[in-house]
């Protein structure tokens, strides 16, 4: 009886220590699913303020080691489902051991009580008493032989079922983290392929262009297009100065054309008096 109420004990305490230290192992990776969501999106921050094409390959990296904690969230549920509930559940399967020792234990002391009554009959020795006491002894005994058979049993199914179990969910661990790691290599060689399409000289090309001043070519390139639009303006102004020109050129005009006509009509008057010279003269 010892030996199996220790053995019952054991099994209790070792599983109750599994069972909170495959919890705290769920819950350290729940946490470091929690990190690698922040790492993610401090990632795409820093992606913001690069050049293009580091751009692209950090946000790629990102949005990878984004979706490894997806699986890694699949992994603390399944964490949960096939390993530490089960654990838990294992303090149920170690108390009902306990009750069916317990029964036993009963029905054996049954029997040592019934053994005292009958040495204490015949110490007595009435026949009748003496009697009573076998007869009790006997059911005694044969109640204890049988809890004691119906313990082994028990206790033989114990330690199957305690090995089955515990190896089931040692098993089933494996299987969890074997899922999530030949994920999370695929993803990881994903996102190692974004780091490689990374084109180092694109971006420091593109630095380069952001801090240079404009060249002297370009430079007098700007001048001539600025010269060009200055004339360009000047052209569209010139109608107004024509039409000025033209106000202005126009009394001249009319002024010479005046002293044409009055240079003419002298030269007729001279002709006129010319001709009434020589006729007064015939």
């Amino acid at each position: 009886m010892k030996f199996i109420q220790d053995r019952i004990t054991k099994a209790e305490q070792h599983f109750g220590t599994l069972c909170q230290e495959f919890a705290g192992f769920s819950r350290k990776t729940a946490k470091l699913r929690d990190k690698g969501d922040e790492l993610a999106k401090a990632l795409l921050t820093y992606a913001e303020a690069e050049g293009q094409s580091l751009k692209s390959g950090v946000t790629g990296f990102a949005e990878t080691i984004s979706a490894i904690q997806d699986y890694r969230q699949a992994e603390v549920q399944r964490l949960d489902a096939k390993v530490v509930q089960p654990l838990t559940l294992y303090g149920n399967t170690c108390k009902h051991a306990k009750e069916d020792l317990k029964k036993s234990q009963t029905a054996r002391g049954k029997e040592q009580q019934q053994q005292q009554r009958l040495e204490k009959a015949r110490q007595k020795n009435p026949s009748d008493r003496h009697t009573i006491a076998e007869s009790e002894l006997q059911r005694a005994a044969v109640d204890a032989t049988r809890s004691d058979r119906a313990l082994e049993e028990q206790m033989d199914n114990f330690e199957r079922q305690k090995m089955e179990d515990i190896k089931k969910i040692l098993c089933d661990f494996v299987h969890v983290e074997m899922v999530f790691h030949c994920k999370a290599l695929e993803l990881y060689t994903v996102a190692h392929q974004y780091l490689q399409g990374i084109n180092d000289e694109d971006d420091l090309e593109e630095f380069r262009n952001s801090m240079r001043p404009p060249s002297a070519p370009a430079r007098l390139d700007l001048v001539r297009a600025n010269s060009k639009t200055s004339l360009s303006s000047t052209a569209r102004q010139t109608p107004g100065a024509e039409r000025r020109a033209t106000a202005f050129s126009k009394p001249q005009e009319q002024e010479e054309t005046d002293e044409d006509e009055e240079e003419t009509e002298d030269e007729d008057e001279d002709e006129e008096d010319e001709e009434d010279d020589r006729h007064y003269r015939r």
